[in-house]
């Protein structure tokens, strides 16, 4: 075995050690409230949400102990809604803390918990790296559009490819592999889930093209970087999420796909 295979296989296991699920099958309407640990860190989430990812791999990444709690979203548990009225993921529970909306909950993970720092200490690049999201991210969210809209796929997916160019110029002027510089930082894991949808759109509508080396080389570098990377890995089985995005495309919302 490849000694960077070995070294990401370790790197998963080590995450795996420190996240505990109470159950993969999504909690719906009716299943017990799994009880709170004194002092446990408590993540609600879905198993293929791209916004649930953004904490997910902050947690993997920081190498955060922590359980998780999978909810289905269509058939929400009641106890869930008292958590987080709005009913979304990702959350975050400990104790008597509740935070929600997945940058606030990343950001959070990565001011309260140690090494490595995923945003700068130096305030205006951390200033530089939030407006930078506030254009990348939104970018990027854009081709998620498509699991609701499949009809007008290729427009949404035409205009996405068009937006994509800001990020494409970022890396540019950064000079770096990374949006965060020479590894991979906030501004990587809150971009990069909807990547990873997007690649699963491509295989199921051939007519979707990723973007080539051609058009965006710099972007198509950091998107296999990023697919390599210990803390997607071990967050996001590919597979598995083309399943489900099958089954959403056609009006199935499946979250125990492949249990």
């Amino acid at each position: 075995m490849r000694l960077g295979t070995t070294r990401l296989l370790l790197s998963r296991l080590k995450f795996f050690w420190r996240c505990e699920t109470m159950s993969l099958k999504a909690y719906k309407a009716g299943s017990p409230f799994p009880p709170l640990q004194a002092g446990k860190l408590r993540v609600y989430s879905m198993r293929f949400c791209p916004f649930a990812h953004r904490a997910l791999h902050v947690l993997a990444a920081k190498n955060i102990d922590h359980e998780v709690v999978n909810i289905d979203l269509k058939n929400k548990p009641d106890w869930f809604l008292k958590v987080h009225p709005a009913g979304k993921v990702p959350v975050l529970q400990q104790d008597d803390k509740v935070i929600n909306e997945s940058l606030i909950v990343a950001e959070y993970l990565d001011e309260v918990y140690g090494s490595p720092k995923l945003l700068p200490s130096d305030p205006y690049l951390k200033a530089r790296d939030k407006m930078f999201l506030e254009v990348g991210c939104s970018a990027a969210v854009s081709v998620l559009k498509i699991y609701y809209n499949k009809e007008d796929r290729v427009e949404i997916w035409n205009n996405w490819l068009e937006k994509l160019k800001v990020i494409e110029d970022e890396l540019a002027s950064r000079k770096t592999p990374y949006l965060s510089g020479q590894r991979p930082g906030f501004v990587d894991y809150m971009t990069w889930p909807c990547f990873a949808r997007a690649t699963a759109f491509s295989t199921v509508f051939p007519e979707l093209k990723m973007p080539s080396p051609g058009q965006y080389p710099l972007l198509v570098a950091w998107m296999d970087l990023m697919r390599k990377d210990p803390a997607v890995t071990a967050v996001l089985n590919e597979a598995l999420l083309l399943e489900h995005t099958k089954g959403v495309l056609n009006g199935v919302f499946d979250y125990d796909v492949g249990l």
